[in-house]
């Protein structure tokens, strides 16, 4: 049984989604506005959240934006509900950070079955980061070696950010942790939006990510992904230092130092399974490729991307 939240303003298919809800074992909390959905997430903390995007208060896209820059909140899967069909409107719900996005009219089971089909594929990961409620290296780890005992191809993605350090020292542990987080729910939005179903998503440790997806899916993901990191880099720092694209740190030594904005250094790897036996030469591949944008984004203070 899980808790789901549905914010929507249309009564009729509130009493719908609540029967089909209940009469499947879950647990339901409805709000009919923007604002009182917001107030439902902080006293229920739901599962898993129905949105619809037109409605009164606040609309669906500016309660996404709300819930994903919130920590306490910000890693809860989102399905959105639209009658609008535009593609613009789909990219706008992804770009905030909705796992799914759904348009009217549809069918409640189908509903039903999109709900409990990501919360097993959210909630079944859970398994090592309390923080970002993504698995670690030892998971990451197991899923390379069925890989290779079943002679699957895979492509993979080892991610890190730069200068994360310095902006935990500069700005707290507690918005070293928001960005995380907000990281993490990209990457779940990302893997929703353009990859596969049984893609792989790792959080191994400090500020270092890791996807495993297929040839196509993986250089789409690494594209989009560093757009939307840009947006999370903007709410991320006060304006002034936005404005100048640095900060000053002052160095044990009295120094002063200039640390850029946080960017992200990507490395992606197409994995054949015929030539990589162990999933420690799959990683330790993986990141002679992800060095290798570490060291252009070090260079010249941007997002970089190395594909081999």
């Amino acid at each position: 049984m899980a808790k789901v939240l549905v914010i929507d303003d249309d009564l009729d298919l509130q009493d719908l989604y609540k029967f089909t809800f209940e009469s499947a074992g879950h647990e339901i909390y409805q709000a009919f506005n923007g604002k009182e959905g917001l107030e439902k997430i902080e006293k229920t903390n739901p599962d898993i959240i129905i949105l619809d995007v037109i409605m009164p208060e606040m609309n669906g896209f500016e309660v996404m934006q709300e819930i994903r820059l919130r920590p306490e909140m910000c890693l809860i899967p989102v399905i959105m509900l639209t009658s609008l069909s535009k593609a613009k409107d789909k990219l706008t719900g992804i770009k905030l950070g909705a796992d799914d996005y759904l348009v009217k009219p549809l069918e409640p089971y189908e509903l039903l079955s999109r709900v409990d089909e990501l919360l097993k594929r959210y909630y079944d990961t859970l398994i090592s980061s309390s923080l970002t409620h993504l698995p670690g290296r030892t998971k990451l780890e197991s899923e390379i070696k069925i890989k290779i005992d079943k002679k699957s191809n895979f492509s993979i993605i080892y991610m890190d950010i730069n200068n994360f350090k310095q902006y935990n020292a500069r700005y707290g542990y507690e918005s070293g942790d928001k960005v995380l987080k907000l990281l993490a729910g990209t990457l779940r939005s990302l893997v929703t939006s353009y990859g596969n179903t049984n893609d792989f998503i790792s959080h191994i440790g400090a500020d270092n990510f890791v996807i495993l997806s297929t040839k196509e899916q993986a250089e789409e993901i690494g594209k989009n992904l560093i757009n939307l990191f840009n947006e999370l880099v903007k709410k991320s720092y006060d304006q002034e230092t936005l404005n100048k694209g640095y900060f000053v740190v002052n160095n044990k030594d009295g120094s002063e130092e200039k640390v850029g904005l946080m960017t992200l250094s990507i490395g992606i790897a197409h994995i054949d399974t015929r030539i990589f036996q162990h999933q420690t030469q799959v990683l330790d591949y993986i990141k002679e490729v992800w060095l290798a944008a570490k060291k252009q984004s070090n260079i010249n203070n941007q997002n970089a991307l190395a594909v081999a």
